[in-house]
């Protein structure tokens, strides 16, 4: 398949956005480069026409899944993104409406996932990073050496959470009973 155009890939960018709450820059990027037949610049220029254009937001936050220091942004779709959502979605191609509902769903299960387990880092002040890592049973506070060791750590804790908080968790209780 070929690359899309201009217009295309801002219907297709302005589909996810509208059906992804909660959807990052980078997560964007990463799902339109890697399975929605956009290259880098088209991309970056619809995503700038839309920015631009008032149809879409992008909002900074502490929602704790950011996929670097700093990198907490979520894009959202204006008012004039969603009305112009709507006035487009009945005339998408159905095979199109498919793949780009197949690629929302992926995405709303990734950030489900990062929901449930939260990382994030932030400078502290001494040269070091602060880690804060959280899950529905668990919150742990870590201070770091350096950006890629900090990077690393919410990483794992946002791939591995599940088996890492178990770990932990069991860990502690066991150290408990010794006690």
């Amino acid at each position: 398949m070929t690359d899309l155009s201009a217009a295309d890939a801002k219907v297709h960018i302005l589909y996810i956005v509208g059906n992804v709450p909660g959807i990052s820059y980078h997560m964007l990027m990463d799902k339109c480069l890697s399975s929605l037949y956009m290259e880098f610049f088209t991309f970056s220029k619809a995503y700038s026409e839309l920015i631009a254009g008032n149809l879409m937001d992008v909002t900074h936050g502490e929602n704790g899944m950011g996929e670097a220091i700093g990198g907490t942004e979520q894009l959202m779709l204006s008012d004039g993104g969603i009305a112009v959502l709507e006035d487009i979605v009945p005339s998408i191609n159905l095979e199109v409406r498919s793949h780009l509902d197949a690629a929302c769903r992926e995405l709303n299960t990734k950030i489900s996932e990062l929901e449930r387990f939260k990382a994030s880092c932030e400078p502290s002040g001494d040269g070091r990073v602060r880690v804060s890592l959280s899950s529905e049973d668990l919150n742990i506070n870590l201070i770091c050496s350096g950006a890629d060791e900090a990077n690393a750590i919410c990483s794992n804790w946002r791939n591995k959470g599940q088996d890492l908080s178990k770990a932990v968790t069991e860990a502690l209780n066991n150290k408990a009973e010794e006690l």
